[in-house]
């Protein structure tokens, strides 16, 4: 189903919502964005676990990219510029020096194009320019969401006609206790043995952290958003923004986040290598599959480069389930 939900720079803004079983999805033209996920509680009550803002404007002046498609570039990039080819690029630098989620502009402020859709299945596309935020190729990107077996698959590809770097993920902010309630007592599992450490900036620096003994240990599920104290710099910076290590290969399931207060419970699966954890949201929590951040400067990290005419392709699949 179609709505009309707004305009960007004059240009309709449509909302399409899916439906297969009991889950109920709705996405925008404008940045991909989830707006809004439904999923029945313990009772059977539709329960909103997506956060969501309700209007075209809200999601164009307001900052924290709620459920939107995060490109070309996902994470940070110290310095906002790389060197590829001989060449050093410089991107436009929208967190200090450093250059967050694809730039000022990134494909979280784009109109998308509707390639197809149906009653389970929206796909959409944006064309990026040649020099678009500093970014070498013109790329094009194909997002494909997807409902089936009562969970929403996220399909990514793309392909560019110079050598570039990619690094494509979702911000879809997550609340299982339902989006007007904060996510106090939510029970977190991650399999990662590790993480990338961050400085001052949250720019990793080609190290790894063992989770052990620390409160990035999430291998064992367990209440998530308690006392940060222990850990001075989570202390000091009053949530977590980290990339996780995830373990394994190929598409896996990597994490599950569930509610015992509502009944709903979700597995995370990939075939990324790494998991950003975000709560800087009190009300909901953010599980950005993704490649490493600043992965360009780190030779031990996964590579971020795109060859021309190469293709990216990546699933997430955000699996709901009963408790």
């Amino acid at each position: 189903m179609r709505t009309l939900f707004g305009q960007f720079n004059s240009q309709d803004i449509y909302c399409y919502t899916l439906r297969q079983r009991n889950l109920e999805v709705s996405i925008l033209t404008y940045g991909g964005i989830v707006q809004s996920i439904r999923y029945p509680d313990k009772q059977g009550n539709p329960l909103s676990i997506a956060l969501t803002r309700e209007s075209a404007e809200a999601y164009q002046d307001g900052d924290g990219y709620y459920g939107a498609i995060i490109g070309r570039l996902g994470n940070r990039l110290e310095n906002g510029q790389f060197t590829l080819n001989g060449k050093t690029y410089h991107l436009t630098q929208n967190e200090g020096n450093n250059t967050l989620h694809g730039g000022k502009s990134g494909f979280h402020d784009k109109l998308w194009e509707v390639l197809f859709e149906s009653e389970t299945q929206l796909r959409l596309r944006y064309v990026s320019p040649d020099g678009e935020e500093g970014f070498p190729g013109t790329l094009q990107t194909i997002v494909t969401y997807t409902l089936e077996n009562e969970g929403l698959r996220i399909d990514y590809e793309a392909q560019c006609d110079q050598d570039t770097i990619v690094n494509l993920t979702n911000h879809t902010y997550f609340n299982l206790h339902g989006i007007e309630k904060t996510t106090e007592g939510l029970l977190l599992s991650i399999d990662a043995d590790q993480i990338t450490p961050v400085d001052e900036k949250l720019i990793p620096h080609n190290t790894f952290l063992s989770v052990e003994n620390t409160l990035y240990d999430f291998r064992a599920p367990r209440p998530f958003c308690t006392d940060l104290s222990q850990d001075p710099v989570l202390n000091k910076r009053g949530c977590y923004d980290e990339n996780f290590v995830l373990n394994g290969e190929g598409l896996r399931k990597i994490a599950t986040l569930s509610s015992t207060e509502s009944g709903i419970s979700m597995d995370v699966w990939t075939d990324q290598p790494g998991m950003q954890i975000y709560t800087g949201n009190p009300n909901g929590i953010a599980l950005e599959t993704q490649n490493f951040p600043n992965a360009i400067h780190c030779d031990r990290y996964p590579s971020p480069i795109l060859k021309k005419g190469d293709s990216y392709k990546t699933t997430t699949i955000y699996q709901l389930k009963k408790v």
